[in-house]
C-alpha cells in the first residue's frame, strides 16, 4: 500500500500544495511591491475546495495504476494546479501599485501556519503507519 492510497494523506499533501502555492503568490506580491501599477494577487479559498472535492470524488472511485490505464486519477495528487485572481490590498498609492506589505506578512504568516499544521499532521500519520507495520518486540 502506497501513501497515495490512503485518502487522509492524499488531502494533506493537497492542503500542503494550496499553502505552497499561496505562499509562492504571497512572495511575487512582496517582490513587486515597488512596482508601478502592479495588482496582488492570491489563491482563493474556493481553488482549495474544488481541489478538496475532487479529491473525495476521486477517493470513492477508480484509480488507474498505469498512465495507459482508463479513468481514475492516475495516482497522481499533490500535482494539482492552482489558479490565482487579482486580490488588491486596502490601498493604492499613487503610481497605481496595490501591494500593502503589511497585510501581505500578516497573510505569509498565516499561511505559514496552517502549512506547517498540515506537514505535523502529515509526519505524525506516516510515523503511526510505521509503528503499526512493524512487528511486535521491535
Amino acid at each position: 500500500m502506497r501513501p497515495d492510497d490512503i485518502p487522509l494523506l492524499s488531502m494533506l499533501r493537497d492542503t500542503m500544495g494550496y499553502h505552497g502555492a499561496r505562499q509562492r503568490v504571497i512572495a511575487e506580491n512582496v517582490a513587486n511591491a515597488n512596482t508601478p501599477g502592479y495588482t496582488p494577487s492570491d489563491v482563493p479559498r474556493s481553488e482549495f475546495e474544488r481541489v478538496l472535492a475532487g479529491q473525495a470524488q476521486a477517493g470513492g472511485g477508480l484509480r488507474t495504476t498505469h498512465a495507459m490505464h482508463y479513468g481514475g486519477d492516475g495516482g497522481a495528487s499533490g500535482s494539482r494546479q492552482f489558479r490565482t485572481e487579482t486580490a488588491p490590498d486596502s490601498e493604492t498609492t499613487s503610481n497605481g501599485n496595490s501591494v500593502v506589505i503589511e497585510e501581505q506578512m500578516v497573510d505569509a504568516n498565516d499561511n505559514r501556519m496552517r502549512f506547517e499544521t498540515a506537514l505535523s499532521l502529515y509526519q505524525k500519520s506516516l510515523n503511526m503507519i510505521r509503528m503499526a507495520s512493524r512487528s511486535p518486540g521491535q
